[in-house]
């Protein structure tokens, strides 16, 4: 609860203070303090600090941020706080953009941690509605107009058709609340089928959130608003939305998880088409940013498998996904945002190598743990998540599999640009490497990538 106050009420003081000021001052303000948010919210999940005094007033029958929540927020604070420095800022003034994107990241956890329909609502709508306005920002872009638009028309509707199902699971189980659901349905399950209200608020419920992580068939938005959209907003909208919502959709399920052999005969269809769909769409595209988007359609795709396992004892499954793919798409949409200013193909990456050996490097350890190749973070992430649906759903880890293997066709395509120096003439400057701030995030990317990947067991201390 401690990291959702301090990100809120500096957006509020950031806003203000830096209405006069470059972007870039409050932007590092902003980035000040979401790795004290993280740092705190950290601490107070492993019970080194107690903010307990601070939230007495906040009923729990509403919101709940303890335990595991507070953990996710922490991660969630922490890749906020690594694209809120590593993406560069507007040369304008005002501090709009950073505190849009606090107020967004405060939604989100909100959204993790809500225990009723209600509070859910209102996360929900405090994550979104600060990126419909930041999806517009460029306003002198076409593209980031309509990919505003887009999103807001979406948006909207993907709400309304939440609030639905949430009205019909209110009127097959006469509350709102999470936990009082999970004991009704309990109750509910010794007596034969549930009501048909049920089975459709469910679903309404589902789809309004799967629209939001952009699983197909709900995904059509998704390409056209982050290729619009500027670069930062696009990445902070594939990790951080991407990442609070399948909490979410986690979260629900477990409520509902007496009604789980019911519920897996239309989520298993929905995750073999986001994965399969996903990564075939991925192949075809010619455009870098294009592809990460597809990309992120793919991974949402292996989150749904997150939605066949237990809820509540593999949360650190969900948690070591979460950041492995956060790692990786952060620094392969830093890489695009660099090399992307006239070329917005692969070609791009021409002689990166020699280019920068920095950037090249990035490049290699970024895309071999998205892929999920051994030795990364993201090979722990998948092999975690993949073994522990296995016990539930062959068929869905085999789907997942089959996936990953396709993922390679478009993952693997930058290196033939990379290491191709053909028509690049080496000059003194051309692999020099220049130590500064930026260097130093980009290290500590791939360093946190490959460490974890090599010595998993650094997560028992972190979790």
């Amino acid at each position: 609860m401690i990291g959702v106050s301090i990100i809120f009420m500096g957006g509020i003081l950031t806003l203000f203070l830096g209405l006069n000021k470059p972007e870039q001052w409050s932007k590092n303000t902003s980035a000040l303090l979401l790795l004290l948010a993280s740092a705190s919210s950290w601490f107070e999940y492993k019970g080194i600090l107690n903010f307990d005094l601070l939230f007495k007033w906040v009923p729990q029958q509403m919101l709940d941020i303890s335990g595991t929540t507070e953990w996710m927020s922490a991660l969630l604070l922490f890749l906020g706080f690594m694209i809120m420095n590593i993406m560069p800022s507007n040369d304008k003034k005002g501090a709009d953009i950073p505190a849009l994107m606090l107020f967004s990241l405060s939604g989100g956890i909100l959204l993790m941690g809500a225990e009723h329909f209600v509070m859910l609502f209102l996360g929900l709508e405090i994550l979104s509605i600060p990126l419909f306005v930041l999806a517009g920002s460029n306003k002198d872009n076409l593209n980031s107009n309509e990919a505003a638009l887009k999103y807001f028309i979406m948006g909207a509707f993907s709400t309304a058709i939440l609030l639905l199902g949430t009205a019909f699971i209110y009127g097959g189980t006469g509350t709102l609340n999470l936990n009082e659901i999970q004991l009704k349905l309990s109750f509910a399950s010794h007596f034969g089928e549930f009501p048909i209200l049920l089975k459709a608020g469910l679903i309404l419920v589902s789809v309004g959130l799967l629209f939001k992580v952009s699983a197909v068939p709900f995904h059509f938005w998704s390409p056209d608003v982050y290729e619009g959209s500027p670069n930062r907003i696009a990445v902070f909208m594939a990790v951080i939305v991407k990442i609070s919502g399948f909490y979410t959709l986690g979260n629900i399920f477990n409520s509902f998880a007496p009604m789980s052999a019911w519920s897996e005969q239309w989520i298993l269809p929905i995750l073999g088409i986001t994965i399969l769909g996903g990564n075939i769409m991925a192949i075809g595209q010619s455009k870098v940013k294009r592809m990460l988007a597809y990309s992120s359609i793919s991974h949402a795709g292996y989150l749904l498998l997150f939605i066949l396992i237990p809820f509540e004892e593999n949360i650190n499954v969900l948690a070591t996904y979460s950041f492995s793919y956060g790692l990786g798409t952060i620094s392969l949409f830093y890489l695009m945002d660099q090399y992307s200013r006239e070329d917005k193909e692969f070609s791009m990456y021409t002689a990166l190598f020699s280019k920068n050996k920095l950037h090249g490097f990035l490049l290699i350890i970024a895309t071999l743990s998205i892929a999920g190749v051994p030795s990364t973070i993201g090979f722990i992430a998948k092999y975690q998540l993949f073994s522990s649906a296995f016990a539930y759903n062959q068929s869905a880890v085999l789907i997942a599999l089959v996936g990953s293997a396709i993922s390679i066709a478009y993952y693997f395509k930058p290196f033939k640009y990379a290491f191709d120096n053909s028509g690049f003439e080496k000059t003194d400057n051309s692999e020099r490497f220049e130590l500064n701030l930026n260097s130093v995030y980009l290290l500590i990317l791939i360093v946190i990538t490959v460490i974890i990947g090599i010595f998993p067991t650094i997560l028992e201390y972190l979790l």
